[in-house]
């Protein structure tokens, strides 16, 4: 399963190997792709999601 090796326990002692652990840590938060923003809106309002669902059946 691939989320096995998220889980898996290790322990780093050699001060040297901890700089690097921490050193790619900090490298892949900053590699993140940016969440894309889409145009739209939240509906609440029951009528306008049966609007909604009623176009979407056409």
């Amino acid at each position: 399963m691939a989320t096995s090796s998220i889980t898996h326990n290790f322990v780093v002692t050699n001060r040297k190997s901890v700089r690097r652990f921490v050193a790619a840590l900090e490298e892949s938060d900053h590699d993140r792709t940016p969440k894309q923003i889409l145009p739209g809106r939240e509906l609440t309002d029951p009528k306008e999601i049966l609007e909604l669902m009623a176009k979407r059946k056409r």
